[in-house]
């Protein structure tokens, strides 16, 4: 019999497989879109910016940057909503073994 702790993981290994193609196809999408935009822009005239605009690779690092800082600010709150609740936790022990009959195990 499978434990909960497997169970999840391959839970997790599944979602992840299928978050994978998704990415994938993703990938493969902007790839042909990118070329498809790279041939049709290469044959208009020539535009002139007054300011640099961002790269494409400043603009995803940027993003990833922030979504990282984003992730941290999550983690931390989960972190503390977790410790908030650890006393209900302790609580809902103590009661479960105080409803125990004397001499069962536990």
């Amino acid at each position: 019999m499978a434990t909960a702790q497997q169970v999840t993981n391959d839970i997790q290994d599944r979602v992840l497989d299928t978050v994978r193609v998704g990415q994938k196809a993703v990938v493969d999408f902007v790839r042909s879109w990118a070329q498809t935009v790279e041939t049709t822009v290469s044959k208009l005239p020539e535009l002139a910016f007054p300011e640099q605009p961002f790269s494409p690779r400043q603009a995803y690092e940027n993003a990833f940057g922030f979504t990282e800082r984003l992730l941290a600010a999550q983690r931390e709150f989960a972190n503390q909503v977790f410790e908030a609740a650890v006393p209900a936790t302790r609580a809902g022990a103590s009661a479960a073994q105080a409803a125990r009959p004397a001499g069962a195990k536990a």
